[in-house]
């Protein structure tokens, strides 16, 4: 007799969530997931056993009475009056991954006797306009200096580099690790921070345009000046522990890549709004709807109606990035210098070839699944 195991149904609809599964995938992969949730068939061990794989949870946790309550290792900005759902198996373990990075990194440091940086924190209790002032000016990142990007990539790609020159480490990823099954949810979290004395890391989702990267790039320095640690979404949560501070790194995550007094000046209201959206938001390295953001709350465009204007605007881009399709995904090796970050993979490599690190050690940190990867890496990034 096929030995078989109790997982009650407030357990597989639990793990069917936290997997980030609708019921379609579940009953294509698993043909009796109907009778399993009416609890007329419980799954043998083998199935249990594929059911916590495919949807990434522990086998214990099948077992249990009841599904237990999960929450973020870090504060979770998220948070809004009516709550939030359960954070995914997906958050959970990018959040796991990048605080072993980040503690492996910071011992690094201590080894090579690092000081405290002096920017962590540093615009806790400062205004909106200073401390966009105070990190524009850290980052290279004021008008001027902006003007020599070509495009929205050469900004994101400075603001990188900058971030990681003054001492802090850079993740953007699509993804859980290199996993392509496990894509990342753009409406569950848009970034978080760690923080650090010594190696604050902030991590963008990138399932989102590059200007929209920027935006939750500055929008996450915001919470590295202001000293937090915290996964955001994005928006403007109406409550919460975590809303005030929300608002306040959207709002100088804005005045970075739009500063008022020069939006107030270079506006021009003869324009048809969408080619005015359009010059501007060539000229900023910025989405186009944070610009309509900014010229409503200066009322420089009408609050009555905007809703409409907002919800035009946004289809049309969604329009436009349907009509250019979207990329395959781009060179492997390329990219691990933004799902890892470059300073931690150089450090990574170095450490590792000097034998002080174990390779197993790396392997794991990078989500690499052989040696030959970590080679091949580290000779591409030898040649950059």
């Amino acid at each position: 007799m096929t030995a078989r195991v109790t997982v009650r149904r407030p357990l597989l609809e639990w793990a069917r969530t936290r997997g980030g599964k609708d019921p379609a995938a579940m009953r294509k992969k698993f043909r009796e997931w109907d009778l399993w949730l009416a609890q007329d068939v419980q799954p043998t061990v083998r199935q249990a056993q594929n059911l916590a794989a495919y949807t990434h949870v522990p086998f214990g946790m099948l077992l249990l009475e009841a599904p237990p309550v999960v929450e973020l290792p870090i504060p979770d900005f998220r948070v809004t009056g009516e709550g939030r759902e359960q954070p995914s198996q997906d958050l959970l373990d990018t959040v796991y991954l990048n605080q072993q990075r980040q503690a492996w990194f910071e011992d690094y440091l201590a080894k090579l006797g690092t000081d405290p940086l002096d920017f962590v924190g540093a615009a806790k209790g400062a205004s909106v306009e200073d401390a966009a002032l105070m990190i524009s000016r850290a980052l290279d990142y004021e008008l001027a200096s902006r003007a020599m990007f070509r495009t929205t990539d050469d900004a994101r790609k400075h603001l990188i580099r900058s971030f990681e020159r003054l001492g802090g480490l850079v993740v953007i990823s699509s993804m859980v690790g290199n996993n392509t099954h496990r894509m990342l949810d753009r409406d569950e979290f848009r970034g978080f921070t760690l923080r650090s004395a010594t190696a604050p890391l902030v991590f963008v989702n990138a399932n989102d345009t590059k200007t929209g990267q920027v935006f939750s790039l500055l929008h996450e320095f915001g919470h590295v000046w202001h000293g937090d640690t915290g996964v955001s979404v994005g928006g403007d949560p109406l409550t919460g522990a975590g809303a005030s501070i929300e608002r306040w790194c959207d709002q100088v995550a804005a005045e970075i890549a739009v500063p008022k007094d020069d939006l107030v000046r270079r506006f021009d209201r003869d324009r048809p709004l969408t080619d005015e959206l359009e010059r501007l938001a060539d000229f900023y390295r910025c989405s186009t709807l944070v610009l309509l953001i900014r010229l409503r709350d200066l009322a420089l465009i009408p609050h009555d109606g905007f809703d409409a204007t907002y919800e035009a605007e946004l289809g049309r881009l969604l329009l436009l990035i349907a009509e250019r399709g979207t990329s395959a995904g781009g060179d492997f090796y390329n990219n691990q210098p933004f799902r890892i970050g470059e300073r931690l993979s150089r450090a990574l490599i170095a450490d590792t070839r000097r034998g002080t690190t174990p390779l197993t050690e790396a392997l794991r940190l990078m989500a690499f699944g052989s040696t030959g990867v970590f080679d091949a890496y580290a000779s591409r990034l030898e040649t950059v």
